[in-house]
């Protein structure tokens, strides 16, 4: 179930210039695409002056930002990588957005086979915009790109992609010294680093609910996080229970953040 949206929720009826307060910009990351090659589509999200728009999980309140892909026949659309979010406090509690720019990258793999020519792709983003008020928000923006029967396409490497890509979550694997363990009411994420604070967001789904932190425990470069993890055991069943957030670290928007993923299932422990 999404989560609420803020409380009054009211609705903006003054007439602005921008009445979803919030635009958007489509490219992708290649000079051209080729057989079976993944490349991503980005979708650079800007909020209007004083307004915020929501990360995948929007937090106590609000509405995630979500993207519809229409691509042609044997294309296939992977999950979207949001960049770090920036925390929001308010009466509901903390919520997770975007208060400035921001690109969330689209994986797309075309088809073992290709012709030379062109395709185009159609992207469709909803969003929840607000500031005292809060405000729908959907745009539909449309990309061509060339195609090559033979040859995959080159990165593009202008600054403003690397600078957005230096936003995206890394692995944890990348986290130096990191290790993840879940166990049926705690998740334990440890790594290294001098970079501080250290925090984690969870991504709560039907079967999983995060508790607050409960330790955080420095020792030098050294940090490990105890989250609590409430399982609901009847709806999980005999299914496997995907555990995943965010672990930041620092403030900035450019500081590091990593992907935490990992599975539980009643009655074991998965490192």
């Amino acid at each position: 179930m999404p989560p609420p949206l803020p409380v009054g929720f009211p609705v903006d009826e003054t007439k602005h210039e921008n009445p979803t307060h919030a635009v958007t910009e489509v490219r992708t990351d290649v000079g051209w695409v080729g057989p079976n090659q993944t490349f991503n589509v980005l979708v650079l999200i800007t909020p209007d002056e004083g307004w915020h728009v929501y990360w995948k999980n929007s937090g106590a309140s609000g509405s995630p930002t979500e993207f519809e892909l229409e691509v042609p026949e044997g294309f296939t659309v992977g999950e979207p990588v949001y960049p770090r979010p920036i925390v929001f406090y308010g009466e509901e509690g903390a919520t997770y957005g975007y208060n400035k720019p921001a690109a969330i990258f689209i994986p797309v793999t075309a088809p073992k086979f290709l012709t030379d020519g062109h395709i185009k792709i159609t992207v469709t983003t909803s969003w929840l915009a607000c500031q005292k008020l809060c405000v729908m928000g959907e745009e539909k923006k449309s990309l061509e790109i060339s195609t090559h029967f033979n040859s995959q396409g080159p990165l593009n490497r202008d600054m403003q992609l690397s600078r957005w890509m230096k936003s995206l979550p890394r692995e944890s694997t990348d986290l130096e010294d990191g290790s993840v363990s879940v166990t049926q009411t705690t998740l334990v994420v440890s790594g290294k680093s001098t970079i501080r604070p250290v925090f984690f967001i969870g991504i709560e789904n039907k079967f999983i609910r995060f508790g607050k932190a409960e330790r955080v425990i420095i020792d030098g470069d050294m940090f490990r996080l105890h989250i609590p993890i409430h399982i609901d055991t009847l709806e999980l069943g005999n299914n496997t229970a995907i555990v995943e957030g965010l672990l930041m670290l620092g403030r900035d928007f450019d500081d590091p953040c990593y992907t935490i993923h990992t599975e539980i299932k009643l009655n074991t422990r998965t490192q």
